[in-house]
């Protein structure tokens, strides 16, 4: 489903890195295939179109266009509790982790090419790191959840060998992934990754382990707002990473410095300067008059080379992205970007098969182009979010989810790797609460974008 995350516009400065070419890199954070249990991406009739896409948006509180709907500014958001978690979802995704961290950790005989050793999740398709870290990130929710001690020794050793193994004396983490120029993607992937598992573990990890995981994830903060990533749009969802790194490194440092760059880059991400980056950042469709955005649509801006629009499977992206920012954040302008994005793909969705319609999309302008969804938005939107009206609809896409995945298990790809860590890990961890409070520092963000 996923395709490669790769820079719109080479970088003004040589000491940038360079762009590879967009259609042939292979990459991680869900970037390669969809995880349907039949193949990668499979073609189905198209579903109803979306809403048409809107302006960028203006500073917040102006409507998107002149004869769009002001929002409205209230004091305070709603309440975020929504539907209750079914004793059925809750046992079908904790079994699914569980069982799925076993069969990717053991090896089934000497043809088998997926197995755990030496703190690698070996695919056969190893040359993204970051990507085969999914299981084990995985392993690390269901340990914060269960304190299931297999799935504990094993997220601390895939975390502990990545760190020792991948580290570079800057603080960034490489060697990059194919198709990319430098180490900037790699970094923020995979300290997202890290810093989840740290958050989720961190009463379960002695001392030292906790300074050294602390250490490395501060240190990819560090490079990123060093190398100007947080002012640099590389794609919507690389742009909204940047920032998830650095709530991370606010949350476990408690270093004020942190929180401004989270500040930064999220503002970034959302209104980039349009003199530099025409057309990107946050788009409503549909101007929303709710503080939380649940009667709006929109989505970051995404080009492969043309005018940047709308992309239906890079708002799949940025839709679980938003959602782990809200997981860590609990910031009311996740919520909000959860329920723009959502909004905006819902039109789209068949929600019998569960597919998307991912056709003519700036990105991928293919038509009749069709991919899974398997995007926790959906759920955590029900659960966490307020969203009765998606409510009725979480038992049927977990039921397709645990399918998928559990067909996933049958072959080896970088994105279906991944996706065990930024997809099914965050259904995991909003069903048990795992991780989803600020440990005494003081809330993210306000009530507006």
């Amino acid at each position: 489903m996923r395709q490669a995350e790769v820079r719109p516009k080479p970088r003004a400065r040589a000491r940038r890195e360079t762009l590879a070419s967009r259609g042939r890199a292979l990459v991680g954070l869900a970037l390669a295939c969809c995880l349907v249990a039949t193949g990668c991406v499979h073609r189905a009739a198209l579903a109803p179109s979306g809403a048409p896409g809107g302006r960028t948006s203006p500073p917040a509180g102006r409507p998107a266009t002149p004869e769009a709907t002001p929002e409205a500014t209230p004091t305070r958001l709603p309440s975020v509790d929504g539907a209750a978690v079914s004793g059925t979802v809750r046992a079908q995704v904790t079994d699914l982790v569980s069982r799925s961290i076993v069969e990717l950790s053991t090896r089934s005989g000497p043809d088998d090419p997926r197995y755990f050793q030496g703190g690698v999740w070996v695919s056969g398709q190893d040359d993204c790191f970051r990507c085969n870290v999914g299981p084990g990130l995985a392993a690390a929710a269901l340990a914060g959840a269960s304190g299931d001690p297999r799935a504990f020794n094993l997220a601390i050793q895939t975390f502990d060998h990545a760190i020792a193994a991948h580290r570079q004396p800057d603080g960034s983490f490489g060697p990059p992934a194919p198709g990319e120029g430098g180490p900037s993607i790699q970094t923020m992937m995979f300290a997202n990754e890290l810093g989840t598992a740290l958050v989720v573990l961190k009463s379960q990890l002695d001392a030292a382990r906790i300074r050294t995981w602390t250490m490395a994830l501060t240190g990819a903060a560090d490079y990123l707002i060093h190398n100007k990533d947080l002012s640099f749009y590389a794609n919507g969802n690389i742009a909204l990473g940047n920032a998830v790194v650095m709530a991370f490194a606010y949350r476990v440092s408690g270093q004020a410095g942190y929180r401004t760059a989270y500040e930064q880059a999220l503002s970034f991400t959302l209104e980039p300067d349009q003199k530099r980056w025409a057309g990107y950042g946050l788009t409503y469709s549909r101007t929303p008059t709710r503080a939380d955005g649940a009667d709006g649509a929109g989505y970051l801006g995404e080009s492969a080379g043309g005018t940047p629009g709308f992309d239906p499977e890079y708002t799949v992206l940025q839709a679980d992205v938003a959602t782990r920012l809200f997981w860590v954040t609990q910031d009311p302008r996740a919520l909000r970007l959860m329920n723009l994005f959502m909004n905006r793909l819902l039109p789209r969705i068949d929600t019998t098969s569960w597919t998307l319609d991912a056709s003519n999309g700036s990105r991928h302008p293919e038509a009749n182009r069709s991919v899974g969804f398997n995007s926790p938005v959906l759920a955590v939107l029900a659960w966490k979010g307020g969203r009765s009206d998606l409510a009725p609809l979480v038992g049927s896409q977990i039921a397709t989810i645990v399918r998928n995945f559990r067909g996933a298990l049958t072959y080896s790809n970088p994105g279906m790797y991944f996706d065990f860590g930024s997809e099914l890990a965050s259904l995991l961890l909003a069903i048990w609460g795992g991780g989803m409070k600020t440990d005494g520092l003081p809330r993210f963000g306000s009530n507006r974008l």
